[in-house]
């Protein structure tokens, strides 16, 4: 399963100007609704949900904050970047976020779901995988770098 399947070029998002979990989820529903992905509020509302759950920090300056949307048609992978300094997206105690895959799944695809979460979180491994990622300076940039980190793993 590559993750070029699902990734959007035009749900990658660089320069987030939000400075808080509800803010950059926020940003990040729009960035979707923009794609055309789904309405806003059903986006945000799963996501921070989630979000209050379990929050998503991975570590390492990343976090994939996910959810299941009713309404979707099949998952769809977005990536958002920081604009300056990294967000505090999670507790004090987490390292603070720069980049974020997004992972939006319909009901009833939980597996495919977990599946795509062990993909990114098996690339964000890859030594200098993030460091590229932090200076991508277009979309079609990001999604290069990844498909081509991407295709290194089987």
């Amino acid at each position: 399963m590559r993750l070029g399947a699902f990734l959007r070029e035009d749900f990658v998002l660089l320069g987030l100007g939000a400075r808080d979990v509800e803010g950059v989820v926020r940003e990040l529903s729009e960035g979707a609704s923009r794609a055309g992905i789904g309405p806003v509020s059903a986006i945000e509302e799963k996501l921070l949900e989630r979000e209050r759950l379990h929050p998503t920090v991975m570590g390492s300056g990343l976090a994939i904050p996910h959810a299941t949307v009713p309404g979707l048609d099949a998952p769809v992978i977005g990536v958002a970047r920081a604009g300056g300094e990294p967000i505090e997206f999670g507790s004090a105690e987490q390292e603070p976020v720069r980049v974020f895959f997004v992972l939006l799944s319909p009901p009833g695809r939980e597996r495919e779901h977990v599946k795509l979460l062990a993909r990114i979180c098996r690339l964000v491994r890859h030594e200098g995988f993030m460091e590229e990622l932090g200076e991508a300076e277009t979309g079609a940039s990001v999604v290069e770098i990844i498909q081509r980190i991407d295709d290194q793993h089987v």
